[in-house]
Order: structure tokens, then C-alpha cells, then sequence
């Protein structure tokens, strides 16, 4: 059995280095030749995500694609990178390779062309979709029977950290008060000021290339630590557990904390508020801004989400069923 890989990968993105990596484990697992699509080849098991030509040869020698988790079907951010991503999907079914959106959140989906495309993806009969969070799951139930909800994919690789002490020790010798993952926007970073107020040790770090700037500023304004080497995921992860508690503004790294029982706060984070509604009801997590930080500290100090043990099972349940998806797509009862 043949795969190709696709995803946001090779961009040094924390969550979803972090995807590829449970994605992969996966793949060695089963056995599973795979290729992977990154920005320029690096090794045999790889090819570039911009030759058009090799990409095309792949699909055709590939029994499935698999999108590799994330928000990989939306225009908010980027309208060049949905079309990229419609296209290729739309170049498999063409082709008749099945296409396999594990792990996937869809949308939001603001232009009106690019909900069609959209919708004639969901709908394609060679399309399996893995929704990560509800929303995603009900939309894509109504358009395709073939939709599942799904664990994120990073889930598979966390739980390998059988000892979080044993782990953290091996890249940290101490622990912070906190832990703030920012995000790249035009925010006045005085807002940040109050977490001094809260926070003794405090270090700063960015979970993409693209955060490092403010993330900067931030070090500065704060007179706190920067971490900088954020392309080591394993390092990356035992910063966290090296936490007493994380604020962000990017996605995976609530994840983790989540996982870990390690108390955080999801900032202006849309993403996070639906794929944490199959787990809790409680709106303390999620915050648009620091105004009220101090009526939110307590409640989660005192309780904080632990989900590893329904992260895990769901993660079981999750693969298993891409296992067997992946089977049928070789079967040949589905395509060519």
C-alpha cells in the first residue's frame, strides 16, 4: 500500500510538524509506504509540493492521499493556499485516488467560488473526510456519508511520552510560572503588561517562523525569556510540560496542555473553541482578550482539563478507522 502525504508541512509550524509526526508513526506502524509533500525534496521518501509534475506522478502511483490534518480547507488566511489545496484533491479524484482528510477542521469558507469547491470536494464519492471538531463533522455528514469525527492527529504522537518527568528533564532543568505562545497580528502588545501582575517567570515562544517578531517584542516588553528553537517539536513539547500554565494564541499548544492536565487559557482562538466543545462545556478556556484574566485564573488553577485518557481512546478509534478506510481504497471496490 502506497500513500502521499499532504499538509502544511516543513514551514516550521509546531502543530503541524506535531500532526505529521502522529500521522507517520502511523504509517511505520502498518507498514505503509508513504511520500511526503514538503516545500523542496529533501530525501527519497519525499518530493516538492511546487513540481507540479511530481505531484501528479505520485497521485497516480499512490492507492490514497492523505491530508494530514489542520485547517487546511479555509480562506481566512489564505485564498492562494484553499485553491492549492481544492486543486491537488481535485487532481486525485480526477485521477480516481481516493482522498483521506484526517484530522481535518473545514473552514470558514468566505468566498462564494470557493464554497462550491468546497462542497463538490465533500460530496465526491472518493472523498473521506475525519473531522476534528463538530462543526466540521455536521457540515460535512450533510454533503457525504463517508465523515467520521475524529481525533487531531497529534494525539498518536503525545502519548509515546510514557514518563513527562523522565521527558522533561531532558531538555529543561526548570519550570515557568508560564508559558505564552502569541500570534503574529497588529494587537497593541501593552495588553500583555497585566500578566506580570500574575506571573513571575515567564518565558515566550512562538509556535511558527512567523510569530517570531512579536514574539520579540514581547520578550522585551516583558523582560522575560525567548525560546527560539521552535522547529525541535520534541522540544517544543517539553516546554510546555515544563509549564505551570500556557495562554495562546495558536492552537496545538491548548492541545497539549489539554492533554497533560496542564492549566491554559486559548486566546482569540475560534479553532479551539470548537474543537474543545466535544470535550467541555466550560467557557473559562477560551478568552478574546486579558482583560478578565483574574476571574478566570482560579476556576482553572483549581480544575484544570485533563482529557488524555478520552484523547487516547479516541485517538485508537480514529486510526483504526483510517486503517480501514485506507483498506478499502486498495481493495479496488471504490475506485479504478
Amino acid at each position: 500500500m502506497k500513500v502521499l502525504l499532504l499538509g502544511y508541512y516543513g514551514y516550521g509550524n509546531y502543530g503541524d510538524e506535531l500532526m505529521r509526526l502522529g500521522i507517520t508513526d502511523f504509517l511505520k506502524k502498518f507498514n505503509i509506504q508513504y511520500v511526503t509533500a514538503l516545500p523542496k525534496r529533501i530525501s527519497k521518501d519525499t518530493i516538492s509540493r511546487f513540481n507540479i509534475f511530481e505531484i501528479l506522478e505520485y497521485i497516480y502511483d499512490s492507492d490514497a492521499v492523505i491530508y494530514g490534518g489542520g485547517g487546511l480547507l479555509q480562506d481566512i488566511t489564505s485564498t492562494r493556499s484553499f485553491l492549492y489545496y481544492a486543486s491537488v484533491i481535485n487532481l486525485s479524484l480526477i485521477m480516481r485516488t481516493p482522498v483521506i482528510l484526517f484530522g481535518n477542521s473545514i473552514g470558514p469558507v468566505k468566498k462564494k467560488g470557493n464554497r462550491i469547491l468546497l462542497r463538490n470536494i465533500l460530496k465526491n464519492k472518493n472523498t473521506f473526510l475525519f473531522a476534528r471538531d463538530v462543526v466540521s463533522y455536521k457540515y460535512g455528514l450533510c454533503l457525504n456519508k463517508e465523515t467520521e469525527l475524529s481525533c487531531d492527529p497529534s494525539i498518536r504522537y503525545l502519548r509515546k511520552f510514557l514518563s513527562v518527568e523522565e521527558f522533561k528533564s531532558k531538555n529543561f532543568d526548570k519550570t515557568y510560572d508560564l508559558l505564552l505562545v502569541p500570534k503574529n497580528n497588529k494587537k497593541d502588545i501593552e495588553e500583555y503588561s497585566v500578566l506580570n501582575n500574575y506571573f513571575k517567570n515567564i518565558i515566550i515562544a512562538p509556535a511558527q517562523r512567523t510569530d517570531m517578531e512579536i514574539s520579540k517584542k514581547l520578550s522585551k516588553k516583558l523582560e522575560c525569556e525567548l525560546f527560539e528553537d521552535i522547529e525541535d517539536v520534541d522540544k517544543f513539547t517539553s516546554l510546555i510540560l515544563s509549564s505551570k500554565f500556557v495562554i495562546s494564541e495558536r492552537f496545538h499548544p491548548v492541545v497539549v496542555a489539554s492533554y497533560y492536565g496542564i492549566p491554559f487559557i486559548s486566546l482569540e482562538n475560534s479553532k479551539s473553541q470548537r474543537f474543545f466543545r466535544k470535550y467541555t462545556n466550560r467557557k473559562e478556556f477560551f478568552a478574546k482578550n486579558l482583560i478578565d484574566i483574574e476571574k478566570r485564573l482560579m476556576p482553572i488553577l483549581n480544575e484544570p482539563l485533563k482529557l488524555n485518557e478520552i484523547m487516547d481512546k479516541e485517538s485508537d478509534e480514529s486510526y483504526k478507522k483510517l486503517y480501514k478506510t485506507l483498506l478499502r481504497a486498495t481493495s479496488n471496490i471504490i475506485y479504478k
